[in-house]
């Protein structure tokens, strides 16, 4: 049996004890937003060496080799061995443990276990239930008075937090209580060679009521304390999203509770009730120089089990010491803005500060620490610069022209036709007519200048190929009309693409795949159109319309968290397009088939 495997089963006893939860973390989730990365690590210290066992969730794996899934959402075996082999480094550069004069101790990885993961792969439903176990072996010339750990998963910089529980022994017995380590909270301990632990009940008596009086005092934040703050601006919105310890934001609101260890319900409604006003007292924002209020879009609780803070939850009674409070605040723009500016003026002893990442628009993030000294984070547009504007739009090719005659030559026709007839009959009149037909028809300039449709000839017929780039450049454009802020101006974008009998329906369809419920319904953004194929279902009842069978695939992104989330789904429809007012428009397009061939969520980047 593996040493991990021995040791959680002493991890198990430490459950019984009833000191901890359960401190796996194999819980079905969704990919869709994951902000938080997860890792156990057992720690076993001896005089002369150092013996860690982590285990590392596949969804580590996927989020920090970028790797995707298939269409049956399904990551590979093949590429989750190669991705954990590539972790190798990973580990070792950003798992580190160190002496008390600060020097590092050298390690290497001996084993990594694998035996969790399936033939079949893993989907993506099941990431955070399959884990990779690495054996680290960190030899030491002198049995060590300290040690602290530290993991800094992804960088020091790291868009995203990430937690690892860290379980201490001494010999093989428990050293203390688990603890929570994260990027910027290592976690340092003394050890008593003469006095080593014992794994019995009577050594924790004391020490366990000493650990709840602290763990009181300090508010139960000693292992679960980041608080963390995402600023986004963005072309339909500035957005604010705050992750935080319910614990420490009750510092900031203070609620009572009828129960010491949980909220229920009805509580986290007046909590809801009670936010926004509080927010709009220490959140402000202007745009362009006008104070914009803030609008409280968001407001879940989350439980350890729930990994996704992207996704919506439903509202349940939860515990007071390990819950976690993600807000969303938005200051909706009506269009390009030149500045733009953000004042968090909330501080106190718990938080004494706001550590922020910034995103505007496309650029890298950058991290910004609002301070009781610093309280305004401030934004202005690089001169001569306009903000985020709206894709050209693609031009169509002509709507072939009916053939045409001029007016000019019906007068000829008539007056010989007429002057014709009237030599039969009278010559006096024929004359007249004649003159009168011929100076019409052929020597005034108006009546040579207008022209009438051809009585027996039709306009040419579009090739295949004129077909496709019509039918291509009208779907490109109409989600182009999407990059507009306000609906009045996407309605009338899509106008210039799509007949007004169909521009309703048209709208409503477009705008409903935009929108992704999973997200807690966030507007994806339309990164790329990729035409595949089309071909025509039927011959054309006239010259100016058509009908086709198309597919193509559609890349949208949602960010949330300091992750993007992208997703690539393809479509097969059939549409019709036909000449309305010389220009070409869709008059229909009825989608058969959509799928998503492709899902992958990835770190936001950092400057």
């Amino acid at each position: 049996m593996r040493f991990l495997h021995t040791r959680l089963l002493q991890h198990r006893l430490i459950r019984v004890f009833g000191v901890i939860g359960s401190l796996t973390v194999g819980l079905v989730h969704s990919l869709v937003g994951h902000p938080i990365s997860l890792s156990t690590a057992v720690a076993d210290i001896y005089p002369d060496h150092l013996q860690v066992e982590l285990r590392i969730l596949v969804e580590d794996l996927v989020l920090y080799h970028q790797l995707k899934a298939d269409g049956e959402q399904t990551v590979s075996r093949e590429d989750l061995m190669t991705a954990s082999e590539l972790h190798r480094s990973f580990l070792k550069q950003y798992f580190r443990v160190f002496l008390k004069d600060g020097e590092p101790l050298p390690g290497e990885i001996t084993e990594v276990d694998l035996s969790e993961i399936p033939e079949t792969g893993v989907r993506l439903d099941q990431v955070m239930e399959v884990g990779v176990y690495y054996y680290f072996h960190l030899p030491m010339e002198q049995q060590p008075d300290y040690l602290t750990f530290t993991q800094q998963f992804g960088g020091s910089d790291a868009p995203v937090p990430s937690v690892m529980d860290l379980i201490l022994l001494q010999k093989g017995a428990r050293l203390d209580f688990p603890v929570q380590i994260g990027p910027r909270s290592p976690h340092s301990i003394a050890l008593d060679w003469e006095n080593p632990p014992r794994n019995d009940r009577t050594y924790w008596k004391e020490r366990r009521e000493w650990m709840k009086q602290r763990r009181e005092a300090l508010l139960g934040v000693t292992s679960y304390s980041a608080t963390y703050a995402y600023l986004y601006l963005e072309p339909r919105e500035i957005r604010f999203e705050i992750l935080v310890p319910l614990l420490t934001l009750e510092t900031w609101l203070p609620l009572q509770r009828e129960e010491a260890d949980y909220l229920s319900v009805a509580e986290q409604d007046a909590m809801e009730k009670a936010l926004p006003g509080f927010l709009q007292e220490v959140c402000h924002t202007h745009i362009d120089g006008m104070e914009i209020t803030a609008q409280l879009d968001r407001l879940d609780f989350f439980t350890l089990d729930i990994r996704d803070f992207a996704k919506k939850q439903e509202r349940k009674k939860v515990g007071v010491a390990n819950a976690r409070v993600g807000m969303i605040l938005s200051f909706p723009t009506k269009g390009n803005f030149q500045s733009a500016s953000l004042e968090w003026s909330f501080f106190n002893e718990v938080t004494p500060l706001l550590n922020t990442m910034t995103y505007v628009f496309d650029q890298p993030g950058e991290r910004f620490f609002f301070t009781d000294n610093e309280r305004t984070w401030q934004w202005q547009s690089p001169k001569h610069a306009s903000g985020p504007q709206v894709s050209s739009w693609l031009s169509l090719p002509p709507v072939p022209s009916m053939p045409t005659m001029p007016l000019s030559l019906l007068f000829l026709l008539a007056a010989f036709s007429g002057g014709a007839f009237a030599l039969k009959r009278n010559w006096k009149i024929a004359v007249p007519l004649l003159v009168l037909g011929g100076w019409f028809g052929w020597w005034n300039p108006v009546w040579q200048q207008m022209v009438i449709p051809h009585p027996t000839k039709e306009a040419p017929l579009p090739t295949p190929p004129e077909q496709n780039k019509i039918a291509e450049v009208l779907l490109r454009n109409i989600y182009r009309s999407f990059d507009y802020l306000q609906d009045a101006d996407v309605y009338s974008a899509l106008s210039r693409s799509a007949d007004g009998d169909y521009l309703e329906k048209l709208y409503l369809q477009i705008k409903k795949g935009l929108i992704l419920t999973e997200q807690g319904g966030a507007h994806s953004r339309v990164r790329n159109v990729q035409w595949l194929e089309s071909e025509p279902t039927s011959h054309p009842m006239r010259a100016q319309s058509f009908s086709l069978s198309v597919k193509w695939e559609i890349t949208g992104t949602v960010e949330h968290w300091g992750h993007i989330h992208t997703r690539r789904n393809a479509y097969r429809a059939e549409l019709e397009v036909k000449a309305v007012d010389d220009e070409w428009k869709l008059v229909d397009l009825e989608v058969l088939d959509e799928d998503q061939v492709e899902s992958s969520t990835q770190l936001r980047g950092s400057a």
